[in-house]
Order: structure tokens, then C-alpha cells, then sequence
């Protein structure tokens, strides 16, 4: 297993979550210690039984007062923000939720502490209802936005794990954690923009696995996309060529530049060669400016 941790300012805090998570992961297995993910999956096992109960004792009180809907937060109902994630349409649903939300939700838990991984499965469940809400005006029910962000923030963190996917429950199917990731996103995406009409909330899926992305690369897990990678190095050489002195700036950077326009002509210099040149002319500026101050003295 390869751990591909970004090497920016929240390494250390990266590098020192993992190192706590491999020490303490024999309490995982033992169940020891509270763990905030076997209480989510209790709790909405618990919720989905009163759900069946209420819909049998009193028909409409679940889709009116607890189920998420546009109508309903128009009416002021915003407590549904909270309780549609422990609602479920069928065994089912609730089956393949909680699996999701148990074997990913362990790791993040042990990797990133109780209380980040509630704050990511709350975020989550609220960021998927929000987006589901302004996709579509039908009425929202489970837990897949949190178990989505959840998914993500492990595939970001633990990206090169070798793990075993049940396909529909029956096919073992082993790959590596980012590449699920990569199928949760694509999925989520393509039938976000072309809507299917299966009544699956892929908005809400799509905005959760956005939302276990971000929130793990906040704390300084997976590895940089490529314009921050570009940004990185751009600010690197920059700093390069702020420490060089005058020789080294000349000789380094100006003097092939100087060499190209001898060959080619000054308009074959690109932009960033223009300005490199303008700053060698701004350092010699100062460096003369400097002897004859010290002359004059």
C-alpha cells in the first residue's frame, strides 16, 4: 500500500494522522472505543425501522415532515437538511448506504479523528441535499451524500489501497481505492448532466463525493491537481531567481535569452522571457544605483 500525501503545508499533519491511524487500528477490529461510524450505521438502522413504523401509522408524516424537499424548506422545514439522511426508500437503499458508509467510514474515522469524520458526513449529507434540492423538485431521502463524501475522502486518502468490490453484491471485483473513485465521480457526472429518470439523486451523490474531495485535500491529504502543480513550481523558480545574485541571474537567466535573440530576433521571446529580461534590467539598474551611492559616499 502507497500513501500519495500531498507535500505542501499539511504534510506533517497528514504524514502524523496516518501515523495514528496504523498505531490504533487494532482498536478498529476490537471495538474497544466509541466509534462514530458503527453509531451512524445503528442509528440510521434504527431510523429506517420508526420510518416503516410512521408510514404505516401515520401515511404522508414521513415524505411531508422529515423527507428533504423544496416545498418543504420553502415552508420554513429546514430541520429535513438533517433528518432526509437518516430516511431510506427501500431495504435495499439502506443496505448498500450503510456498507459504504461502514467500510470506508472506519478508515476516515481512524485516519482523521471522530470529529472531522462527522464533520465530513454531515457536510457531505447537507452539500448532496442542497444540490439534489436545486436539481430536482421530488422528494429526497438518504444516506448516499454523506456515504458519497465518505467514500471520497478515503479514496483521496488512501488512494493506492487494493480493495475488493462487490459487484451487485455477488461479483469480487479488486482494484485500487482511486479507481472506484473515479467510477463514483463519472457516474454521478454523466447522469447529473443527463438526467435518467431512475429517482436516484445523483446530484446529491455528485456533490458529495466533491465534497469528500475537498475536505480531505483541506487537510492535506491526495495528491495536487495539475494547474496547482504548475502553480508550485512556477512560485519555486520563482523564488530561485529572487536568491540568485546578479552574476548567477545573469548568466543563468539572461544570457540565454540574450543568445535566442541574437539567433532569432527579439520578437521570437515569449512573454515570460520579456519580463525576465525586464527584471534583469531592473536588477543591474539597482546594483549601479548601489556602487555609485557607496562612491558618493
Amino acid at each position: 500500500m502507497r500513501f500519495d500525501i500531498f507535500m505542501g503545508r499539511n504534510y506533517f499533519p497528514a504524514m502524523r494522522s496516518l501515523w495514528t491511524w496504523q498505531n490504533q487500528s487494532r482498536g478498529l477490529w476490537s471495538g474497544a472505543s466509541f466509534s462514530a461510524t458503527r453509531a451512524l450505521v445503528i442509528a440510521n438502522v434504527v431510523c429506517f425501522v420508526l420510518q416503516l413504523l410512521l408510514e404505516q401509522m401515520v401515511p404522508g408524516f414521513v415524505d411531508r415532515w422529515l423527507a428533504l424537499s423544496r416545498g418543504g424548506l420553502a415552508s420554513g422545514f429546514v430541520w429535513q437538511l438533517v433528518t432526509y439522511m437518516f430516511l431510506h426508500g427501500s431495504l435495499l437503499h439502506i443496505v448498500a448506504n450503510m456498507l459504504v458508509i461502514y467500510f470506508a467510514g472506519r478508515q476516515v474515522e481512524q485516519i482523521l479523528g471522530m470529529r472531522a469524520f462527522l464533520a465530513l458526513y454531515f457536510a457531505g449529507g447537507l452539500a448532496g441535499g442542497v444540490a439534489q434540492v436545486i436539481a430536482s423538485d421530488g422528494g429526497i431521502v438518504g444516506a448516499s451524500a454523506a456515504g458519497f463524501a465518505t467514500l471520497l475522502a478515503f479514496t483521496t486518502i488512501l488512494p493506492e489501497m487494493e480493495i475488493t468490490l462487490l459487484l451487485f453484491f455477488v461479483i469480487p471485483v479488486r482494484m485500487r481505492a482511486k479507481y472506484l473513485a473515479y467510477g463514483a465521480i463519472g457516474i454521478s457526472l454523466l447522469f447529473t448532466i443527463l438526467p435518467s429518470g431512475d429517482g436516484i439523486g445523483h446530484a446529491a451523490h455528485l456533490a458529495g463525493c466533491l465534497t469528500g474531495y475537498l475536505f480531505a485535500r483541506r487537510l492535506g491529504f491526495g495528491r495536487p491537481l495539475r494547474p496547482e502543480r504548475m502553480l508550485a513550481e512556477r512560485r519555486a523558480r520563482e523564488q530561485r531567481k529572487g536568491d540568485l545574485s546578479p552574476e548567477e541571474f545573469i548568466s543563468e537567466e539572461i544570457d540565454p535569452i540574450l543568445e535566442k535573440i541574437s539567433r532569432h530576433g527579439m520578437h521570437s521571446l515569449t512573454r515570460q522571457e520579456r519580463r525576465t529580461l525586464d527584471r534583469g534590467r531592473e536588477r543591474i539598474e539597482q546594483r549601479t544605483r548601489s556602487r555609485e551611492s557607496g562612491v558618493l559616499r
